[in-house]
């Protein structure tokens, strides 16, 4: 599953800035009912991923220094959301797998490869 916000993540979720805690819910609602329409436009699973790699890749139309860091922090509340919508059994350590990318690209994007993981027996 791949999908693409359009934008980079949100600002306001930015664990460094410093807003009222309603903004902040406000603006981790939006995420989440965002990559909720998001993934049901991409056709959630029929049963949720119990092992999963997500590939976050975060791609900026300018040059600036950003920290990815900061950028992967922000995506806590579409990751939660993928959770809430049964893309995702669960995003613990023992579930989830990422690898962050930064790019530089002709628009602002954000994009998101959901992928299940095969178990294996040992």
């Amino acid at each position: 599953m791949k999908i693409e916000l359009g934008h980079l993540p949100d600002p306001d979720l930015n664990p460094n800035k410093r807003l009222h805690y309603m903004a902040v819910s406000r603006a981790k609602r939006e995420a989440r009912e965002l990559i909720g329409w998001l993934s049901v436009e991409q056709g959630i699973p029929p049963v949720p991923i119990r092992k999963a790699h997500i590939t976050v890749t975060f791609v900026s139309r300018d040059k600036r220094r950003r920290d990815v860091d900061n950028l992967f922090a922000s995506m806590k509340p579409y990751i939660d959301g993928l959770v809430a919508v049964g893309v995702l059994l669960d995003d613990s350590a023992t579930n989830v797998r990422y690898t962050i990318q930064y790019e530089h690209g002709s628009s602002n994007n954000t994009i998101i490869e959901v992928n299940a993981e095969i178990q294996r027996n040992p």
